[in-house]
């Protein structure tokens, strides 16, 4: 039997909803508005009728706007080969199942290599491609069948992965597959997460609807293969993600299928990104002067993120851990850098609690520099997010 809210095994209430919101909604519904689509739009608002119109009402005049994307935008080059993952099969209800290893993703290099307005653009043609292959699914299996499996692989995720620019574009994603693609995620599994993953996903977490939140599975331990592989069968699978498959050659992580991203080199560049934000403080730096901004990072397993430039002319600048009745730690030596050519942005993980001590050292004799920066303090959530293995939440 159909899950409940489901096409096929609705409340009384629920089958009203339908009928009202198909009624308030007909100047606007087309042949592919099926009572599945709308039951999805429907459960993303908890079976609000008012609440539902108004999401669906939004979504038909975005997907107006945006027809060309959806349709047939070509992937830039860089994308088709450096872009990360890839299906691997269908999982043991039938949902198509990904692989999306993003710890080999060059997140600068990917953003660096589209124009400003190309990448949401290919985030959006990402997403429907996804759901096009849900619906091609279905028609395989003779059945609808709703949703997608994804098994996240973040092992080593860098902080670079906290770029501003690159958290913007994820963010955005995330937003247009909730508002625009809801009820497509069947379930989401994350394994091999590192430390600093809390704070990237605290960044992520205000977007993600809360039914969606309750799919997704943070696997430590020993056992995550096990309750993986409880949904999708190890044939399946990437032998390197808990399966039993490898390729032609022996190779694990069978890159013909999934995609293992890579550096980007730098000729796919098309212009510099970084461009000067409102948000920017400045300051003046004297002559043979320098600053010192101290920072104190109170939760555990923190990141510090950066972005400077100055209006003329070089500039050193370093980070130094600083604990009272110890010696400082040195975690970015000072040294020159070019923030007057362009932006100058990073990102480093904390590991202890305390001061952190962010220098800017103006060596030039004879004139004064103005700095403009942004430095954030980014934070885990608190809630634990991690469990030995994945329960069973359909």
């Amino acid at each position: 039997m159909a899950e409940k809210g489901r096409f096929g095994n609705l409340s009384k209430d629920q089958e009203k909803a339908l009928v009202k919101l198909k009624e308030v909604c007909k100047d606007v519904l087309k042949e592919k508005h099926t009572d599945m689509h709308l039951l999805r739009f429907l459960r993303a608002r908890n079976f609000n009728v008012k609440k539902t119109e108004e999401m669906f009402r939004k979504d038909v005049e975005w997907r107006v706007q945006n027809e060309a994307i959806l349709k047939d935008l070509t992937l830039p080059e860089v994308v088709e080969k450096y872009w990360v993952g890839g299906e691997v099969g269908c999982d043991r209800e039938g949902h198509i199942t990904l692989v999306i290893p993003l710890c080999y993703i060059d997140p600068k290099g990917i953003v660096y290599s589209l124009h400003a307005d190309e990448a949401i653009k290919v985030g959006i043609r990402f997403i429907q491609m996804f759901y096009n292959r849900m619906k091609e699914n279905s028609k395989e299996h003779g059945r609808y069948i709703e949703g997608m499996t994804l098994l996240f692989d973040i092992e080593g995720l860098s902080p670079a992965f906290l770029w501003k620019p690159s958290m913007k574009l994820f963010t955005e994603m995330v937003q247009i597959m909730e508002q625009h693609f809801p009820e497509t995620i069947k379930r989401v599994f994350v394994i091999r997460a590192p430390s600093l993953f809390p704070v990237a996903y605290n960044l992520v977490k205000p977007f993600i609807h809360e039914e969606t939140r309750k799919k997704i599975k943070f696997l430590k331990g020993s056992n995550w293969q096990k309750s993986v592989t409880k949904y999708i069968d190890p044939d399946i699978l990437p032998k390197h993600w808990g399966g039993n498959r490898v390729d032609e050659n022996g190779n694990p992580k069978c890159p013909e299928i999934v995609r293992l991203g890579g550096k980007v080199p730098e000729s796919y560049y098309v212009k510099d990104h970084l461009k000067s934000d409102e948000s920017l403080t400045k300051l003046v730096i004297g002559k043979s002067s320098h600053k010192e901004l101290k920072y104190q990072v109170v939760v555990p397993k923190s990141a510090i993120r950066y972005q400077f430039k100055t209006d003329e002319g070089e500039i050193s600048f370093g980070i130094t851990y600083v604990q009272k009745g110890k010696d400082p730690v040195i975690i970015l030596p000072v040294q020159k850098v070019q923030s007057h050519i362009t932006s100058v942005d990073g990102e480093i993980a904390t590991e202890e609690m305390g001061s952190y001590v962010i220098r800017f050292d103006n060596s030039a004799m004879l004139k004064s520099k103005t700095l403009s920066y942004l430095i954030e303090i980014l934070e885990p959530g608190d809630e634990d997010l991690f469990e030995e293995s994945a329960e069973d939440n359909q």
